[in-house]
C-alpha cells in the first residue's frame, strides 16, 4: 500500500501510519514526510482519530493495509473539497483480482440498512437526518475540520460501522458527501482475527456488538429488535454459504452463532456517546498540490519473459518512473492485477482470458489487441503515457500508423522495444 501511494500523481502530501507492528517502518524512508504511530488495541474507530490528531494538512484521506491505491486515487479523493460545502468523499472498491467491484456506491439510514446504488459519475449528496452515502472505510476523505466539528469517529465501533457512523453524523451535521466512481483502490481482504483468508468469520461478535450500539444510537427503540433480526438472518444466511463451500463446519456455524448474540448483548450494553456538534466551522481550505511529472510506462510481453520485464520495469521504477507490466499466456486465464513488491503493477492473464465478469470465458484475441484492451481498461484511473512491447525483431509496424516508429492511441504513445529504450531519456 506505502509502495503504491509513492506512485501518486501529486506531490506535497504526508503519510502517518498507525500500527501495532512499528518496529518494521524503522528503514522505510520513501516519503520525506512519514509518521509512524505504535498503537496496540483492536479499534479501528481509535486507530483513525489518533491518525487524524497527528496530521498537519486540512484534510485526511484513509487507506487500509490490504488495499492497493490506483495513482489517480489522493488527487481524486481529495478534488471535490474545492466545494467547501462537502465534508466528505468516497470511491469506489475493486476485489481481489484487481477488476472484478467488492463495493460501489452504498446508502445506509440510522438502522445501518444498507442498499447499493448504480453511479457512473461523480454525485453529490446534501445534508439529511436519515440516510446518507457511506464513505467506505478503505477507500475515504474528510475535511478535517469537519470531523473535529463532531468530535472524530466513535470510538465504541471498534470495528465495523465506523465508517457509516461518521458519514451519517457529518450528513446530519449539515456537510454534503461526494462519491467517486472512478476514484478505487483495490481491496485484498487480508486474514485477520475475525476473519480467515477465505473470509469465512473466526468471529460474528464485532460485528454483533457495533451492530446493536449503532441501531440504539441513531434508530428509534421500536425499530432496534427487528433491525437486529433481519441482520441476523443476514449473517446466519452468509454462514450456511460458508458451509455449503466446505469453509465451515456444522461445530463452527453453531458457535458462530453464539458470538454474533454475544455480541448483540454487549452492543446493547455499551454507553451511547454524546452526540456533541461544534459550530460550523470557519476559513475552510480548498486543496492544494502540485503534479507528479513522471511518466507512466506499460510494458507488454509474453509470460515466459517475465523475468526480463520484471528487470526492465524495477530499472525504470528505480528511476522515478510510474510503471505497469502486462504479462500475457498463450491461454484462457483470467486477467488478474496485483501490485509487486519491486514497486509496479502487475498484470497477469492468458491471451483469449476473459477480462471483466460480463465477458465469455474463451475468446479469440491477437497478442497486441489484447494488451490494448488492457490498456483502454486501465487508462480511465490509471492515465497511460507509453506503452512498449519488450518482443525485439517482431513488432509489426503495419499495424499501427507510425511517425517516426511512433503513433498516438488514445491519448498514449506506443513504441517497440528498441524504439523505446533509445528514446527513454526524451521521454524521462
Amino acid at each position: 500500500m506505502l509502495g503504491c501511494l509513492r506512485l501518486q500523481d501529486i506531490t506535497g502530501f504526508e503519510v502517518v501510519v498507525v500500527t501495532n507492528t512499528p518496529g518494521i517502518f524503522q528503514d522505510y524512508t520513501p516519503f520525506e514526510h512519514l509518521k509512524i504511530i505504535a498503537f496496540e488495541q483492536a479499534n479501528i474507530a481509535k486507530a483513525r482519530n489518533l491518525g487524524i490528531a497527528a496530521t498537519q494538512g486540512d484534510f485526511v484521506a484513509f487507506c487500509d493495509d490490504d488495499a492497493l491505491p490506483d495513482p489517480g486515487w489522493l488527487r481524486q479523493i481529495t478534488a471535490p473539497f474545492a466545494d467547501l460545502k462537502i465534508g466528505g468523499t468516497g470511491g469506489f472498491t475493486r476485489g481481489r483480482n484487481g477488476i472484478s467491484m467488492q463495493w460501489g456506491a452504498v446508502i445506509t439510514d440510522v438502522l445501518a440498512q444498507e442498499n447499493r446504488i448504480e453511479l457512473t459519475k461523480t454525485t453529490v449528496f446534501k445534508p439529511n437526518d436519515k440516510t446518507c452515502p457511506v464513505m467506505i472505510g478503505t477507500n475515504c476523505a474528510f475535511r478535517k475540520s469537519a470531523l473535529l466539528q463532531i468530535n472524530g469517529f466513535d470510538e465504541n465501533f471498534a470495528y465495523y460501522l465506523d465508517d457509516s457512523d461518521i458519514s451519517l453524523r457529518l450528513s446530519q451535521a449539515g456537510w454534503q458527501l461526494a462519491i467517486l466512481p472512478e476514484c478505487q483502490v483495490h481491496h485484498s481482504f487480508a486474514p485477520s482475527a475475525i476473519r480467515h483468508k477465505n473470509r469465512a468469520p473466526k468471529t460474528l461478535e464485532p460485528l454483533g456488538k457495533s451492530k446493536a450500539y449503532y441501531c440504539r444510537k441513531h434508530g428509534k427503540p421500536a425499530d432496534i429488535d427487528m433491525a437486529l433480526q433481519h441482520f441476523r438472518d443476514g449473517q446466519f444466511k452468509r454462514l450456511e454459504q460458508h458451509f455449503l463451500r466446505g469453509e465451515l463446519s456444522s461445530a463452527q456455524m453453531f458457535d458462530l452463532k453464539k458470538t454474533l448474540g454475544s455480541g448483540f448483548g454487549k452492543g446493547k450494553e455499551l454507553p451511547l456517546a454524546g452526540s456533541i456538534k461544534h459550530p460550523m466551522p470557519d476559513g475552510l481550505a480548498t486543496p492544494e498540490s502540485s503534479p507528479s511529472t513522471a511518466a507512466h510506462i506499460v510494458l507488454a510481453g509474453r509470460a515466459n519473459t517475465a523475468k526480463l520485464l520484471d528487470e526492465k520495469a524495477q530499472g525504470l521504477v528505480n528511476q522515478g518512473f510510474r510503471v505497469s507490466v502486462v504479462y500475457l499466456e498463450f491461454s484462457p486465464k483470467y486477467m488478474q492485477v496485483t501490485f509487486s513488491d519491486l514497486g509496479f503493477w502487475q498484470h497477469h492473464g492468458g491471451q483469449f482470458g476473459k477480462i471483466n465478469r460480463n465477458e465469455s470465458l474463451w475468446k479469440w484475441r491477437r497478442f497486441r489487441p489484447k494488451v490494448f484492451d488492457e490498456c483502454h481498461r486501465i487508462s480511465k484511473t490509471r492515465p497511460i503515457d507509453y506503452l512498449a512491447f519488450l518482443e525485439p525483431g517482431r513488432f509489426d509496424a503495419s499495424l499501427l500508423p507510425q511517425t517516426f516508429g511512433m503513433s498516438s492511441l488514445n491519448g498514449y504513445k506506443v513504441l517497440d522495444d528498441s524504439l523505446f529504450w533509445r528514446q527513454k531519456e526524451n521521454i524521462k
